[in-house]
């Protein structure tokens, strides 16, 4: 008669043991591959940042050292605002760098993914492209008077000899709370987003730093590009109009 054979089983408890290690497994890996994921992602920003300024600077030369306007397409040519371009000023800019993605952090999505870019009209009036970037060169009337939450002035650079070391392009970690709309590029883990949607308008209008974000971009005026964390940046008015319901942005 022949003996029966039992193949070597798992017990409930070994069971148990594998499921449990292979959870803290993930708990530990899960947050390490997203700071992998946004540090390439940072190096990505950058290298957008830099292909920006060289655009700035190309476009300059062309214009006796001047460098593009910051002025939008309102009617009030004082309604400017640091996160939007004329739409003579971004064709000029795609054109020369080539490539019209390098005019926006890669990670933000809708509505900056859209083909040809986001142009903005607000009941009637046409702004302008806002870009993913927040862009300080060629704005008059520097600084802009504190109002709201702003804690520091800003000067805009004008010509490519200005001094180097001025910031002429940085993250857009910009909000409203007059549009209701919040930007944070860069979180723990990616951009901070609602769904797909880059603006973020059920935060009703709250600082980038309320909704996640850690830090940025700054590039200045002789092409150098550093990451600055969110703890030491300052905020800026990024209108120079609309008081307290206008756009801020830190950097």
């Amino acid at each position: 008669m022949r003996s029966c054979c039992f193949a070597p089983a798992f017990t409930l408890i070994e069971l148990l043991v594998v499921i449990a290690v292979i959870a803290i497994l993930m708990a530990v890996m899960v947050p390490v591959l997203g700071r992998a994921r946004e540090k390439a992602r940072r190096v990505a920003c950058m290298g957008n940042i830099r292909q920006f300024i060289v655009g700035i600077q190309a476009y300059a030369s062309d214009f006796r050292e001047t460098l593009p306007s910051g002025l939008s397409d309102a009617n009030n040519p004082q309604d400017e605002h640091t996160p939007i371009l004329s739409r003579a000023m971004r064709t000029a800019l795609v054109r020369i760098i080539g490539d019209e993605r390098c005019l926006s952090c890669p990670w933000l999505r809708e509505p900056f993914n859209q083909p040809g870019g986001w142009y903005y009209v607000f009941e009637g009036q046409d702004y302008g492209y806002v870009l993913g970037y927040n862009y300080l060169g060629g704005h008059k009337g520097t600084p802009w008077p504190l109002v709201g939450p702003a804690t520091s002035e800003w000067v805009s650079p004008r010509r490519s000899f200005d001094r180097g070391s001025m910031p002429v392009v940085t993250e857009l970690n910009a909000w409203s709370t007059g549009e209701m709309k919040t930007f944070a590029p860069h979180g723990p883990s990616g951009a901070i987003l609602e769904g797909r949607d880059s603006t973020n308008t059920s935060m009703e209008g709250v600082s980038s730093e309320q909704i996640g974000a850690v830090g940025g971009h700054v590039g200045c005026l002789d092409g150098s590009v550093s990451w600055k964390h969110m703890k030491d940046m300052k905020i800026y008015r990024g209108s120079r109009l609309w008081d307290e319901s206008g756009c801020f942005t830190a950097w």
